[in-house]
């Protein structure tokens, strides 16, 4: 059936054949009637509908898009703004056959904030037409952008625009290299012992606090621009340059640049943070945001606003508070020497060591301390005394064990070097995470060849089943061959075949065969944490040059490291 107009057409076998309707009086028997005359469809009759129900409207894109006012953003969030930023305000009249008229546009909250309309109010926008209002932030103003456009237009509510941020000031003041620049990480780390010393470590801070401290040697105008700095904004949050991570620019870039050539490999440059570009003063300084970091350069995510030669000193940036008032030596009435220690106040991330060998489901320290100082070792038990101040005191050792202490010390040299050192810091998170550490001395000296299936070794006698008892830290080996090939094996037993000899068994075989003189070192290898929650970083010079680092690491007894099992090499 097809309806035609108001008639319905029916065609049956042939196409011109088509049978009006008769009209309907509302009564069921002639929609019977008519039923029957048609083979039991009627034509022609409405049906009966029991139920009437209001249709609801559907509104489609159009709907959605068209015949309002559309403005974008209506949130602009600057960020942390270091240097004059300029964002567009787009104001549409989407209407399709009305003209709007804009009465007013108020800022309120905008000292420090220039904005720059297509017209002074009131301001006519014809049928779907747009026009652009400029805004821009500079340094000057409050610590805290909380500003507010508001547009009216006739016959609507107000449309606000709100325009968020945080004002920080560069600080373009390099460090004296000859004193250095001490970097501090610091977690934070709840540890519940057990009599038995079994730990249960718990990290409260997800990143470390950091901190950077430094001496600068001021002359001349920089001095003046320093004290007035520190005077006028010293409670304000500063772009501070991570200064061992600064580099020379090789190339001239033009004013208006989003593409800086430089090595941002293994320096603290990320996405969404930002970079400074100094010159030869502390007046001639710009920082920028990064929206990318590729192999060879980064991208900013607005242009550069000046030209920057050949030469040009680029660091990347932390936003830093000063931790207390800088201490001022005066040399002259010209120059001065200013301490300073700032405070990072936004996370700093860095990747966990990913390349070390595991042993029992640890990282291995392999890394060989500086021994260019003398390394402190020491033990600590946890005795229990019970004295009443008359008659001899009582002393238990419920843990009959004693945790080693050992410092460790690093002597870095390139970037590569102090990466691999962060790392390791950012792997032990403090006191937290535990590692296993080669005592990296000559404990055991193998005295017989062994054979690649045996897991006997025939070592001189030091007294090891007598007084280590298996315990731990002094029952698993790290042997270091002198082709470079290390094992890390647990004793299962342990037996003095007389005064010069004793005989291990290790868990598994070598599954080489290993000679004395092939052997280049044994040592004990103690599962350990960090003893405190701080460590610290001296950068003698840039990341190009050479770090120390050091801090001290104390055995751990954890159940995991009691288990049994085979270890891989």
């Amino acid at each position: 059936m097809f309806w035609h107009g108001l008639w319905p057409l029916t065609f049956s076998g042939r196409p011109d054949y088509a049978v009006p309707p008769k009209a309907w009086d509302g009564s069921p028997s002639m929609a019977l009637a008519s039923a029957s005359d048609h083979g039991g469809v009627a034509y022609g009759v409405p049906p009966v509908v029991a139920d009437r129900r209001p249709g609801a409207w559907q509104s489609l894109f159009g709907d959605d898009f068209y015949d309002r006012i559309h403005v974008v953003p209506q949130t602009l969030n600057l960020g942390n703004v270091s240097s004059v930023q300029q964002r567009a305000i787009r104001v549409w009249n989407a209407f399709r056959a009305r003209a709007l008229m804009l009465v007013e546009a108020s800022l309120s909250g905008g000292e420090g904030i220039v904005l720059t309309a297509p017209g002074a109010p009131p301001v006519s926008f014809p049928p779907l037409s747009e026009q652009v209002w400029q805004v821009a932030v500079g340094t000057d103003g409050p610590p805290v952008i909380a500003a507010a456009l508001t547009y009216q237009f006739a016959g609507f509510d107000p449309i606000p625009v709100v325009i968020t941020g945080q004002r920080i000031v560069a600080w373009a003041f390099t460090p004296d290299w000859s004193r250095g620049v001490l970097e501090r990480l610091a977690w934070k780390t709840d540890i519940l012992p057990s009599p038995t010393q079994v730990e249960q470590r718990r990290g409260l801070r997800s990143v470390p606090r950091r901190s950077f401290e430094a001496t600068m040697i001021v002359d001349g105008r920089e001095r003046v621009l320093l004290d007035l700095a520190v005077f006028g904004w010293g409670g304000r949050t500063w772009a501070l340059p991570v200064w061992p991570d600064g580099q020379w620019l090789a190339d001239e870039h033009a004013l208006g640049i989003r593409v800086i050539a430089c090595d941002p490999v293994h320096r603290d440059f990320h996405v969404g943070g930002l970079v400074q570009l100094r010159g030869k003063t502390a007046f001639e300084v710009e920082v920028a945001e990064v929206e990318a970091i590729g192999a060879a350069s980064i991208a900013l995510r607005h242009p550069t606003t000046r030209a920057w030669p050949r030469g040009t000193r680029l660091y990347p940036v932390r936003t830093a508070r000063l931790a207390e008032p800088p201490k001022v030596t005066r040399l002259s009435d010209q120059a001065a020497s200013i301490s300073a220690r700032f405070d990072v106040v936004e996370a700093c991330e860095w990747p966990a060591i990913v390349d070390a060998p595991m042993y029992r489901g640890h990282p291995v320290m392999v890394d060989r301390p500086d021994e260019s100082e003398a390394l402190s070792t020491g033990w600590q038990r946890a005795l229990l005394s019970l004295d009443n101040e008359f008659g001899r005191p009582f002393v238990l050792d419920p843990a009959d064990w004693a945790a080693v202490v050992q410092s460790h010390r690093w002597r870095m040299h390139g970037r590569i070097e102090r990466a691999r050192v962060r790392s390791w810091l950012y792997t032990l998170r403090g006191r937290q995470h535990a590692v296993w550490r080669p005592t990296h001395a000559d404990d055991l000296t193998l005295v017989a060849p062994v054979g690649g299936t045996a897991t006997a070794l025939d070592v001189a006698n030091v007294g090891l089943s007598r007084f280590a008892g298996l315990r731990p830290g002094r029952r698993d080996l790290r042997i270091e061959l002198k082709s470079g090939q290390a094992f890390y094996r647990r004793i299962a037993a342990a037996a003095a075949i007389d005064d010069d000899v004793e005989r291990l068994t290790i868990d598994e075989a070598l599954g080489v065969d290993v000679r004395p003189h092939g052997v280049r070192r044994i040592s004990f290898l103690v599962l350990s944490r960090g003893d405190g929650d701080e460590a610290e970083i001296e950068h003698h010079t840039d990341s190009d040059g050479a770090a120390d680092a050091s801090l001290v690491l104390r055995a751990v007894r954890d159940p995991d490291s009691d288990d049994s099992g085979p270890a891989p090499a």
